[in-house]
C-alpha cells in the first residue's frame, strides 16, 4: 500500500472525513426528503438520534449533544413547532418536561437508518468486506482514542453547532 501522506495531490485526513460525512448526511437527507418530509434540517438529526433511544430532559439532551442549554432550547423549539417532537411532563415530577419523538421524528430516524444500511452495502459492493471492515475499525480506534466510541455506539454524536 502506498504511503499517501505526504502525496501533494491526496488530501489530509481531516478534509477526507469531514467530506464523506457530508456525502453522508446529504445522502441521509435526500433520502429523508424522498420519504415525505420536506422541513428535516441536519441539526435535527442529532437530537432525534438522542431522543430515539428514550424520553430525555433538555438539561439530558444539552449534555449528550454536548451543547449549551440555550442551543438545546432553540433547537427544541424548532423542531416541536416543525412536529418533529412533544413535550411531555415527565410522571415522577410534573415541573419537568420530557421531549419525545412524535411518528413524524420516528419515520425520519427509521429512514435515517435505512439510507445509513443502504450506503454500507454499497461500499461493501465495490469495496469488498476486508476495507469496509478496516474503514470500521479505522474510524472506531480514531473515535475510541478521543473518547467517543460509546456515544458513536450508542448513535449518538456531539452536535457541530
Amino acid at each position: 500500500m502506498a504511503n499517501h501522506s505526504q502525496d501533494v495531490d491526496s488530501p489530509d485526513l481531516a478534509i477526507l472525513i469531514v467530506g464523506a460525512a457530508r456525502v453522508v448526511a446529504d445522502r441521509l437527507g435526500e433520502a429523508v426528503a424522498r420519504a415525505g418530509v420536506d422541513d428535516m434540517r441536519t441539526p435535527f438529526g442529532f437530537v432525534i438520534r438522542v431522543l430515539a433511544e428514550r424520553d430525555r430532559t433538555l438539561t439530558d439532551l444539552a449534555d449528550l449533544l454536548g451543547v449549551s442549554k440555550q442551543s438545546a432550547i432553540k433547537i427544541v423549539d424548532e423542531m416541536e413547532a416543525r412536529e418533529f417532537l412533544t413535550r411531555h411532563p415527565d410522571p415522577e415530577d410534573r415541573r419537568v418536561k420530557l421531549l419525545r419523538l412524535t411518528d413524524k421524528g420516528r419515520k425520519v430516524r427509521q429512514t435515517a437508518v435505512a439510507a445509513s444500511h443502504t450506503i454500507e452495502r454499497e461500499l461493501r459492493r465495490s469495496l469488498g468486506d476486508p476495507d469496509v471492515d478496516a474503514l470500521r475499525s479505522a474510524l472506531e480506534t480514531l473515535l475510541a482514542r478521543h473518547e467517543a466510541l460509546d456515544d458513536a455506539r450508542a448513535g449518538r454524536s456531539r452536535a457541530p453547532w
